[in-house]
């Protein structure tokens, strides 16, 4: 009786729980919730599939894509394009101004009627970001003032309207506001982060807002350095200044590059990173042939070992980034899906000679009979030994391969196992001798000890 009452105990263990689907649909619905709110790209992309919904002509079903974003990154390149020839049709006329050479004719005559199209690119382009400004609110609701972005988009359409209807009557600055509208520039990062081929840029306009604090740390160790040197180097050239015998031209010379804090300080910027040996010559011609001793020197501890440091510092801190920023490794893992996708199509299709867009037995093995398919799929880390078994593998149970059983196949079998694959293997046998212990009457329980004897054998080989 007590075997039997623990026979059914056990088999009323291991009965299967059945589970309502619209409550376990609910509970996917709020731990999924829960997720996209907490990462913040998985959020967007469950905000897009909710906009999808709305009818075609809703501006909330375009003001979250990448294409709406590209065309009016577009509108900005071609704004600056724009204001890059306004500057250069000032430029002629503050030329002719001022008298410069080759400057003989004001700017009206050398671009004639340019004043009047660039009034007219000024509205139009002012126009355009109105309208786009318009739409993220319809599209955006409440949400297009969560955003940093939208409020200086915002302002400098304010203002540019502003400065269109009150031009009259009030004098706004028009350098501010094309330094202003210039500045637009900057929403390119929004689509640098969104676009596939804009990753190395990405990569480093990241690194260099994470890498902040190590820039900080490598300005003060060189201003220190510096500043210590240039306390070193005015004192030093103290005793040339009040010599009498020296050259007042050398001496105005020396005074240019070392005579005050500032100077001093540029030049030894200059020393460090930029044409170092235009100083150093004036410290050896005009004061002493040994400051060449310190000019090398300078420049080979400071100028290439220190900086050298500090870039590789640099490279480190954007090496981090790259590999740790998620957006990054979801592209680097959609681009790698893409790219296996396309390679398994590619042998797919050489392999169909039916075309009937099936691969059976003898169509596989005699592709895999290639040693070229076989080194090729080997760089893939899927070493090829036993076609048969491979197509075994791979095939569903109707003796036919079709593209997709192909692509997932090949992308679960290559590498090495993984840590998943070896636990979910161990579940299924662990559920697969519970349930054969259950038809025969057989306790499992010497698998829990023999594991936790196993452990304990562990623990002893490390003591």
């Amino acid at each position: 009786m007590a075997r039997q009452e623990s026979t059914l105990s056990k088999s009323s263990a291991t009965k299967k729980v059945v589970v309502d689907p619209s409550k376990s649909r609910g509970a996917m619905s709020v731990a999924s919730s829960r997720v996209t709110h907490n990462i913040p790209h998985l959020r967007k992309n469950s905000l897009l599939d909710g906009l999808m919904e709305l009818p075609f002509w809703h501006p909330g079903r375009y003001v979250h894509t990448t294409q709406f974003d590209a065309v009016f990154c577009g509108v900005i390149l071609l704004n600056t394009f724009v204001m890059a020839l306004e500057m250069q049709y000032m430029g002629l006329q503050r030329g002719y101004e001022l008298g410069f050479p080759n400057f003989v004719q004001p700017a009206s005559e050398y671009w004639q009627g340019a004043s009047s199209i660039f009034a007219f690119l000024e509205v139009v382009f002012g126009v355009i970001y109105l309208l786009e400004l318009i739409i993220k609110l319809i599209g955006f609701k409440m949400r297009f003032f969560k955003e940093w972005w939208n409020w200086f988009d915002g302002i400098l359409v304010v203002m540019w309207l502003a400065e269109f209807t009150l031009r009259d009557v009030i004098q706004m600055d028009g350098a501010i506001l094309r330094m202003m509208r210039m500045a637009r520039l900057l929403r390119l990062i929004r689509l640098v982060k969104t676009i596939q081929g804009f990753d190395a840029l990405y990569i480093m306009t990241t690194a260099l807002m994470g890498s902040t604090v190590c820039l900080f740390w490598s300005f003060m160790l060189l201003m220190t350095v510096q500043i210590m040197i240039a306390f070193f180097l005015n004192e030093s050239l103290e005793t040339y200044f009040q010599d009498k015998t020296k050259p007042v031209s050398e001496k105005l010379q020396v005074f240019e590059y070392f005579g005050t804090t500032a100077r001093v300080m540029l030049t030894m910027f200059e020393l460090t990173l930029a044409n170092w040996p235009v100083a150093a010559r004036i410290l050896q011609e005009n004061v002493t042939e040994y400051y060449s001793i310190f000019s090398v020197a300078y420049k080979l501890i400071i100028g290439f070992a220190a900086v050298g440091i500090i870039n590789g510092v640099f490279m480190q801190e954007t090496f981090k980034v790259a590999a740790s920023d998620d957006k990054l490794m979801m592209r680097q893992k959609e681009r790698d899906r893409w790219l296996h996708t396309k390679k398994m199509r590619v042998l797919f299709q050489a392999a169909d000679e039916s075309g009937d867009g099936y691969l059976d037995r003898e169509e596989f093995l005699e592709i895999m009979n290639i040693p070229e398919v076989r080194t090729w799929l080997a760089a893939q880390e899927l070493p090829v030994r036993d076609p048969n078994m491979l197509f075994n593998l791979l095939d569903d149970g109707d003796a036919e391969l079709t593209a997709e059983e192909l692509v997932k196949g090949v992308e679960r079998l290559k590498g090495t196992a993984k840590g998943i694959d070896l636990a979910s293997f161990m579940a299924e046998h662990r559920s697969f001798a519970e349930k054969v212990a259950e038809k025969l009457n057989i306790q499992l329980e010497h698998f829990g000890e023999q594991k936790k004897s196993d452990d304990e054998d562990d623990d002893d080989e490390d003591d």
